[in-house]
């Protein structure tokens, strides 16, 4: 029995409407790009905020609207909390970025963060980013990158004993891939988290990589994120979006 062309009608809208709606749905989000200063570096006009584009997150993303993209002229980017401020340090170690809610210090701090934030340090192992590398590959990755600190070793120079450098014993480790891990270090802890953290009331998750190259010149990226109980699931979702980014591109988004 054919339907009538009025019902046929409101069947079409219906389905131009529904498919309309889900595609819609699945077009990734924009977040607003924010341009960081940076300290240190060869070049001074690369020291000043760059401005750029809104920011296409790498796929639908929960708590969008509470996300920006932050990053200096070279140095890694970070997802973090919308609203927050960003400052990045350079060297021949590699670089780092700290996106807190209030101005981070205009020094290279140690120990210096004892609320909220999000910080994601790059150290290259081509470069004297390389005793950094080897280190904490002792203490993570010390089977898959036993070659890289041997090597790191026998140059002689003054260096902690890699053999005796072991997981942190509070710290809780899932591993993604054999160079890829996600970590918890627990409230009131020393871990991982911690360093530019200091122990807090809030855990310090996170990510710990290294790069898909060749042993020689493997670089580390290490994401750092401490909030506040209460927003959990923004938490997780700036740790989702630097795992999407670390699957895609090198050293993030």
């Amino acid at each position: 029995m054919t339907r009538p062309i009025h019902q046929r009608w409101l069947i079409a809208v219906a389905f131009i409407a529904f498919f309309g709606c889900a595609h819609a749905g699945n077009t990734p989000a924009t977040v607003p790009f924010v341009g960081c200063p940076a300290i240190g570096g060869a070049d001074p006009v690369s020291s000043a905020a760059p401005e750029g584009p809104p920011k296409a997150l790498p796929s639908q993303a929960a708590e969008a609207a509470r996300i920006a993209f932050y990053q200096a002229v070279d140095g890694p980017g970070v997802f973090a909390p919308r609203g927050w401020h960003c400052q990045t340090w350079r060297g021949s170690h590699g670089a780092f970025i700290i996106v807190t809610a209030t101005a981070p210090p205009e020094i290279i701090p140690r120990e210096s963060v004892q609320g909220p934030g999000v910080i994601a340090i790059e150290s290259n192992g081509g470069t004297g980013g390389r005793f950094e590398v080897a280190e904490v590959s002792a203490r993570l990755f010390p089977q898959v990158m036993a070659d890289f600190i041997a090597r790191v070793k026998a140059e002689g120079f003054p260096s902690p004993d890699f053999s005796k450098i072991k997981p942190y014993p509070d710290d809780r480790y899932t591993y993604l891939t054999p160079k890829r891990l996600k970590f918890t270090t627990l409230a009131h802890h020393e871990g991982i988290g911690t360093g530019i953290f200091v122990p807090s009331g809030d855990p310090v998750r996170g990510v710990v990589s290294l790069s898909p190259a060749d042993d020689r010149d493997t670089n580390l990226l290490e994401f750092d994120l401490r909030l506040p109980s209460s927003d959990d699931r923004l938490a997780q979702a700036l740790i989702d979006l630097e795992l999407q980014c670390l699957r895609g591109s090198w050293p993030s988004c």
